[in-house]
């Protein structure tokens, strides 16, 4: 074998193992991640590149939504403790730095990333199709406080987005 098929091959390989890479987290979280659902406060932008999608904001994001006073640096990885309610709705109890062991069955850690304002869970992008763009906006302008998110969550706290409801229709 010559030396440039060795590097062709493995410049192919190397590519081929990016796009698989890229996807894997979110697909191991969505397999095998814990079920979440969480309220949302959506926005309605449009990208030349990705197409329409919501932007969506969470209780979870906003440090003002726990009881004690948070002190984060900016760029630093945090873990949001939430709790299952008994309407299903999983709400913020308090923030870590660390991930936390041995939380109770109703609890669970999701990871994110302090970012000034913010806590961003890589969860706050929901693309939806074009022929159902002008429906989704509609309803969560008339539904706004009836949205949600189901969510999956690993053991790591990382989260993947699985699909949007807004009342009793659902958007994946």
């Amino acid at each position: 074998m010559n030396k440039r098929a060795l590097i062709f091959g493995v410049a192919i390989l190397l590519q081929t193992l990016i796009l698989v890479g890229v996807p894997a987290k979110k697909i191991y979280t969505r397999s095998n991640g814990r079920d979440v659902v969480l309220k949302v406060a959506p926005v309605d932008p449009y990208s030349i590149l990705s197409g329409y999608y919501v932007i969506l904001g969470y209780d979870i994001g906003n440090p003002e939504s726990f009881a004690e006073d948070v002190k984060l640096e900016e760029g630093a990885s945090v873990y949001t403790i939430v709790e299952q309610q008994p309407d299903g709705v999983w709400k913020p109890v308090k923030i870590e730095k660390e991930l936390p062991k041995n939380l109770p069955p109703n609890h669970i850690a999701l990871r994110g990333k302090w970012n000034g304002w913010q806590v961003a869970y890589g969860i706050e992008e929901f693309y939806i199709p074009e022929t159902k763009r002008q429906q989704i906006a509609d309803d969560l302008t008339k539904n706004r406080n009836e949205a949600r998110v189901d969510v999956k969550v690993d053991s790591d706290g990382n989260a993947a987005l699985i699909r949007l409801r807004i009342q009793d229709r659902i958007y994946e």
